[in-house]
């Protein structure tokens, strides 16, 4: 089964891109493929309604991984050899070694899942596992959701691993890493790369021009929800721009019943359509020269939302809810 997912630039913002979209919508009509346009994150999308236990999915994406969330292998390729595995049906990879990580404990109140991965990030940094699948395992999934486990997966690759597995009845023999939860403090990545991860508190006071909340590692139900409680009754801070972007169709309208795009509207931010948005962004929330992004998106690396010189702070949607009531870098504790 192939999918065609247009979820970057939609709508368009320059003729460029929508050259290429039209390509393929252009494909996908004649392959009648899946095709989706403007309804939300591929990753998620496949997750909610097609990816199952046991299947294997490839594409071109940096979040292949996530699909261990749910016991499926998703693998990263070139666009060439995706290309040659859509014609053939197979694919042909060296057998990696399975890494395991080993998760124990309960996560402090004030804590999420993305400073959970972040701190993950920090401990094994983005070359150790290159070539290596990642087997999350440990006593602690026993409290972890399956939106955590998403929020896991996600960022796995940043690792260097080609993807990941969430309880994949021990295929690791051994723990490269073993981290108990209580001991995860709130956290986020600095700009340009993921090497230098550092706990909120430590930082020094850091204004902030715009604030993210969505895509497919901040835009779930879960991260709303969390956001929405933080802002509620009060507003953004002067001069910061909080976009917000549920990561489907599906979580727009369930955020709407719940009264969380409300409680964003009148807090002064700006709700945009569902998809990627901010986080790589081309046509929407582009940030200027030197300007402070706090993201609770997947990308911080050199211009991927804007100026080369702006600084993008990857965090979870309670820092990033915070930081745009308080204008500064702050942690907080969900609501």
């Amino acid at each position: 089964r192939i999918a065609v997912v247009l979820d970057h630039d939609t709508p368009s913002g320059t003729e460029a891109v929508s050259a290429i979209q039209r390509k393929l919508i252009n494909f996908a009509r004649q392959q009648e493929t899946l095709f989706y346009n403007g309804a939300g994150v591929g990753y998620q999308l496949l997750l909610d309604a097609h990816v199952q236990a046991g299947n294997v999915v490839a594409g071109c994406g940096e979040h292949l991984a996530v699909f261990g969330a749910v016991g499926a292998l998703g693998v990263k390729l070139t666009p060439q050899a995706l290309a040659e595995t859509m014609k053939t049906g197979q694919l042909t990879m060296p057998k990696p070694d399975v890494v395991k990580v080993v998760l124990t404990g309960r996560l402090k109140p004030s804590v999420l899942a993305k400073d959970l991965i972040l701190t993950v990030l920090r401990e094994l940094g983005t070359a150790k596992m290159a070539g290596k699948i990642i087997e999350f395992s440990g006593d602690a999934f026993a409290h972890l959701t399956l939106s955590d486990r998403i929020t896991l997966c996600n960022l796995a690759g940043r690792t260097g691993a080609v993807a990941a597995l969430v309880d994949a009845d021990g295929l690791a023999d051994g723990a490269c890493l073993q981290l108990d939860l209580g001991c995860v403090f709130v956290c986020l990545a600095k700009p340009d790369n993921f090497e230098d991860i550092v706990e909120v508190e430590q930082l020094p006071t850091i204004p902030v021009n715009e604030v993210f909340v969505g895509g497919c590692s901040g835009g779930r139900i879960e991260d709303l929800r969390v956001a929405a409680g933080l802002v509620r009754g009060k507003q953004v801070a002067r001069g910061v721009r909080l976009m917000v972007a549920p990561v489907t169709s599906q979580v727009y309208v369930q955020a709407l019943q719940e009264g969380l795009i409300d409680d964003f509207v009148d807090a002064g931010a700006v709700v945009m359509n569902q998809g990627c948005s901010v986080c790589w962004g081309k046509s929407q929330g582009i940030i200027d020269t030197d300007e402070v992004l706090v993201s609770a998106g997947s990308y911080n690396c050199k211009g991927c939302a804007g100026a080369p010189t702006a600084k993008i702070y990857l965090a979870s949607a309670a820092t990033a809810a915070a930081s745009a009531i308080a204008g500064v870098i702050t942690p907080a504790q969900p609501v």
